[in-house]
């Protein structure tokens, strides 16, 4: 995992890791990493906003996948077992926006943009494991959708947003 994660980093600082846009379904997606990490889940209760009538998104299917297991994977390691890891997404104009949100701890917010540093890790590194690439991966892959990727803190913890284009020609 970690050489693969060293490789798509290489790629993305590069320029290239080029999607391989295909029309898709973002709760396609969503149910498919869900369904992989459903163990490692099994702590916490996950709450499933996507509308059906959300139209197709053009993205690279595998790369998505990946960005929705870091956001996940991260929301996991961090919020504190049975509490909720929500993710959600509308419509914003010409792009959806989707969030992933967790009730773990806050992150001071002079720190919220350099989360997705490559190997930039905040707390926890003595009680959680990882590299601190996952966030920086999710950054690349957004952008090279031509979309835009932040973290936020909201009422109750801690939020992942990224907006992608809805048209083909948005990127």
């Amino acid at each position: 995992m970690l050489v693969g994660n060293l490789l798509d980093m290489s790629r993305i600082e590069s320029g290239a890791l080029k999607p391989k846009r295909e029309w898709n379904i973002l709760s396609e997606i969503v149910g498919s990493v869900l369904a992989r990490m459903r163990h490692s889940a099994d702590e916490h209760k996950l709450e499933i906003d996507i509308p059906e009538n959300l139209p197709f998104v053009p993205v690279d299917y595998v790369q998505m996948e990946q960005v929705f297991t870091n956001l996940v994977s991260n929301s996991l390691k961090y919020a504190p077992s049975k509490t909720q890891i929500s993710i959600r997404a509308n419509i914003e104009g010409d792009t959806v926006h989707v969030q992933v949100s967790n009730q773990g701890p806050q992150v001071p917010s002079e720190y919220l943009e350099r989360i997705f540093d490559k190997f930039y890790r905040l707390t926890a590194a003595d009680r959680v494991t990882g590299t601190g690439l996952g966030l920086s991966i999710c950054k690349g892959i957004i952008e090279a959708h031509g979309g835009h990727i932040w973290a936020e803190n909201i009422s109750d913890g801690l939020a992942f947003n990224f907006t992608l284009p809805l048209t083909w020609e948005g990127v």
